[in-house]
């Protein structure tokens, strides 16, 4: 009796022994793990909805409704992109041209801000997205960046976006100018894939957190040393395009000391993925979906 009863007790040892090494093996060689593991020792730091361009799966993107929309869902931030008219003057726009979001025809930067505060940026939207079209976007026009801090002051966060700023000369000092007309310096961050912007920017106000868009054409694992190393000279935290990185490459950027805000994340499969990674926050047409999903990976 006293043999088998060795026998089993050696039986369980040498299982939780293979059981301790697997772990450790996957703990060595798995991001995935090493994050949920740090997780559970230490929590995770909040994990921030960005809703891009509003609560653009909504409403018209960056409109007045559709950033109230994301404050409504409890977004943390609110993105929005920034183009210089002909007079220079900040208005909210993603594109160079007013094509695709408006019922008119050219660039931006062609237009004086009486010329572009008459066309129609919410129309299209009902068209192409009927099952959430409201009479209330007929006729909506693009804001200005000092009617936005207007309307909103600091009730939210904002990630600006800088766009071309080659065509948009002196855009840096210009949105520096209205931040700290707003008192918004504690309550904005700045994000563009112009580096150079992005360093003229940190040169003026350097209390205001960069981040730095890359766009991957091919899955990336990590980011090089020496990329980080400049990285960090300005900017704290990188935006990559979610669809190409994974968790070694969130797990890497943090353990170096930068944020990770990968965009644009809208399935609830990807904004899963993104939270288990470890990212610090994630840009969505879909706040709300998102918000969600923080909430149930807390349960």
């Amino acid at each position: 009796m006293q043999k088998i009863q060795n026998s089993r007790i050696y039986f369980i040892g040498i299982h939780v022994l293979l059981l301790i090494l697997l772990f450790t093996s996957l703990y060595a060689y798995s991001p995935w793990i090493r994050i949920k593991v740090k997780e559970i020792i230490m929590p995770a730091d909040k994990v921030y909805t960005i809703a891009h361009r509003g609560a653009s799966g909504y409403a018209p993107e960056n409109t007045i409704p559709a950033f109230e929309l994301a404050i409504d869902m409890k977004t943390d931030y609110i993105e929005l992109d920034i183009q210089l008219t002909k007079d220079h003057v900040p208005v909210v726009i993603h594109d160079g041209t007013v094509n695709r979001t408006t019922n008119a025809k050219g660039y931006v930067k062609d237009f004086t801000l009486e010329q572009i505060s008459k066309f129609d940026a919410g129309s299209w939207f009902n068209e192409q997205y009927p099952m959430f079209a409201r009479d209330k976007y007929v006729d909506l026009r693009i804001p200005t960046l000092k009617e936005v801090f207007e309307r909103f002051g600091k009730e939210v966060d904002y990630m600006i976006e800088i766009k071309d700023p080659t065509s948009n000369s002196n855009i840096e000092a210009l949105l520096n100018e209205e931040i700290l007309n707003y008192d918004l310096s504690a309550h904005v961050a700045i994000h563009s894939f112009s580096e150079a912007s992005l360093r003229r920017f940190h040169s003026i106000n350097p209390a205001v957190p960069l981040y730095q868009i890359v766009w991957y054409d091919f899955p990336v694992y990590k980011i090089s040393e020496s990329y980080v190393n400049r990285l960090k000279t300005y900017a704290v935290g990188i935006s990559p395009n979610f669809q190409k990185i994974n968790a070694a490459y969130v797990a890497q950027a943090k353990n170096s000391g930068l944020k990770v805000f990968p965009y644009t994340v809208n399935y609830q499969v990807n904004m899963d993925k993104a939270v288990i990674w470890g990212v610090d926050g994630v840009h969505t047409n879909f706040p709300d979906r998102f918000n969600e999903v923080i909430k149930n990976n807390k349960k």
